[in-house]
């Protein structure tokens, strides 16, 4: 064989292991383009997702109460730490972190180790300039609340993802949140990310604006705050509306609940405030004229053998405002025998006590009222004084803002929309509402509501006391109760309708007139005061009354 051939075979012969090599390189380059890309992808490549940043949530003037603020977190990609006790002296350091916890949990299963959560923004550069093979920090937002707890039942809170829980963090998500920003990147060996491309410019987020004023909020917090201690209370409220619109002003419950707002989602048997609507019944169907009276059986009235209503006081004759005045139940009871239960019934619906309020909030109760083919005597005489029947508080507080500002009932709004506020409907002829606007003057004047008069103010408004139902044996208890008022001021040009509702006081005073009436007064004065609002009554009048009050008409009249 001459030498040309000879090299032509050895040439042949040593390019022969290429062939393969060639033909697996091409079916790679070719054949599995795109499904290597994607493994390549899935190794080098990463989506980074920011944590959501949420809009700031303000007071009715523009007050931060909620906002997303920057946060940092550090983690620990496992597979590309070389070694691990090396890295856990090194960034306990950095962290304040024992080394021998941190390396016991690098031999956790799973890839990734989430070190810390809200990191100061010191710790994030500590931890971002030493370079640590392995160690990652993502950027994010998390939610502060600048006033600590102020109005948290009505803002809500949102989870460690970023999303609403409850609240107006829950009602409106969707116009708080910015969906997380999504970042490609490349790592390379060492887990070190390589950015490919910029970070888009955020436009801001429009900033959520509740009704609530803060200052409104902090003297309705701290006066429940004073009465809880008082009168050491299971629970409470003092919630604070504008009657000419709906609008929620302040939210004050106890104990305090970021999860729940108990304003809207819990109902109760209300009591004496309840006579209101009996009252507007009487006069809107002229059951009762004005000078007549109704014999309230001094004090018990036996409807059936064992069943007897009571007074706490004895009376005579009353008529229908010496009935509010003095809270009879007897006579309420058979004013309302009077009207019968369609009447009765068809009031209840038009203050709005048999839907939800529809505030938007979540968790909204719409109360309970038995359908009107169940409402026998006893259910109707019993309703008409406040028990069998459950409302919630943000019901209870749009029914006495209806006859506050006329007589029309507004759907309550605890967040500025920017359109009008929405009217229900009317709920009673302006007649009627005059009327029962100068009984509920006269409970404050001479009645049980004597403790929620305001010096120099005009004030309307009726006290509640009601035993709470025992859920074990089914009786109402002797020795727990919930104590309430309800009122709004000035009367001649109302501002602030007001309800303080306390829940099984303790200490010997559980009268509505005795825990609930001096806490409307002082929440009254000082909104009143802040506010600018000039008196409505002249101020010698206002001296001789508090003159009378000292000299021994205190006002012990007790429902």
């Amino acid at each position: 064989m001459d030498i040309r051939a000879r090299l032509a075979w050895a040439a042949a012969i040593s390019m022969a292991p290429l062939l393969p090599l060639t033909a697996r390189l091409a079916y790679l380059q070719v054949a599995q383009h795109q499904n290597l890309l994607t493994q390549v992808s899935d190794e080098v490549d990463r989506i980074s997702r920011d944590a959501p940043r949420r809009g700031d949530i303000q007071d009715r003037s523009g007050r931060v109460l909620a906002q997303s603020v920057p946060a940092w977190s550090c983690f620990i990609d496992k597979p590309i730490v070389h070694d691990p006790q090396a890295l856990a002296r090194k960034l306990g350091q950095e962290l304040g972190i024992p080394a021998e916890h941190l390396f016991k949990r690098l031999r956790e299963p799973g890839r990734f180790l989430q070190v810390k959560d809200d990191l100061s923004s010191e710790e994030a550069e500590r931890v971002s300039t030493a370079r640590i093979n392995g160690v990652g920090i993502t950027a994010g937002y998390k939610r502060a609340y600048p006033n600590d707890e102020l109005g948290r039942s009505v803002i809500g809170s949102v989870s460690n993802d970023g999303r609403g829980l409850s609240g107006v963090e829950l009602a409106f998500d969707r116009e708080l949140v910015r969906e997380p920003e999504q970042r490609e990147v490349l790592r390379d060996g060492k887990g070190r990310q390589i950015y490919r491309g910029g970070t888009a410019r955020e436009a801001p987020l429009e900033p959520l604006r509740l009704t609530l004023d803060r200052n409104f909020q902090f003297y309705a917090e701290e006066a429940l705050a004073e009465a809880v201690a008082k009168h050491s209370l299971a629970s409470g409220l003092v919630l604070v509306q504008d009657p000419a619109n709906g609008r929620m002003l302040a939210m004050a419950s106890y104990p305090p609940n970021a999860l729940r707002n108990a304003a809207v989602q819990d109902a109760y048997e209300p009591g004496s405030t309840f006579k209101v609507v009996t009252a507007a019944a009487a006069i809107g169907e002229n059951a009762v004229k004005d000078d007549e009276t109704v014999f309230c059986e001094n004090g018990s009235w036996e409807l059936a053998p064992g069943l007897t209503i009571k007074d706490h006081e004895p009376a005579g004759l009353l008529t229908l405002a010496g009935i509010i005045e003095r809270s009879s139940n007897i006579g309420t009871a058979k004013v309302a025998e009077r009207l019968g239960a369609m009447k009765f019934y068809r009031y209840c619906q038009a203050f709005g006590f048999l839907n939800k309020t529809g505030i938007g909030l979540p968790g909204e109760t719409g109360g309970n009222l038995r359908p009107l083919s169940d409402m026998t005597r006893v259910a109707l005489l019993s309703a008409a004084y406040g028990y069998g029947v459950a409302v919630s508080p943000i019901q209870l507080i749009g029914a006495y803002s209806a006859i506050a500002n006329g007589g029309t009932l507004y759907e309550p709004s605890a967040v500025l929309t920017g359109r009008e506020p929405s009217r229900v409907r009317r709920i009673a002829s302006e007649e009627t509402i005059l009327k029962l606007t100068a009984i509920l003057e006269g409970v404050v004047e001479r009645g049980t509501g004597l403790s929620a008069q305001v010096t120099g103010y005009r004030v309307a408004g009726k006290t509640g006391t009601a035993r709470k139902l025992d859920p074990v044996t089914k009786r109402y208890s002797t020795t727990k109760f919930v104590a309430s008022f309800i009122g709004f001021v000035p009367v001649s040009k109302p501002r602030f309708t007001i309800l303080v509702l306390m829940d099984d006081p303790k200490g010997g005073a559980y009268y509505g007139s005795q825990v609930a009436a001096p806490v409307f007064a002082k929440v009254a004065r000082r909104l009143l005061t802040l506010e600018g609002v000039s008196p409505d009554r002249p101020l010698g009048i206002a001296r001789a009354r508090a003159t009378a009050q000292a000299a021994g008409a205190d006002g012990a009249r007790s429902f």
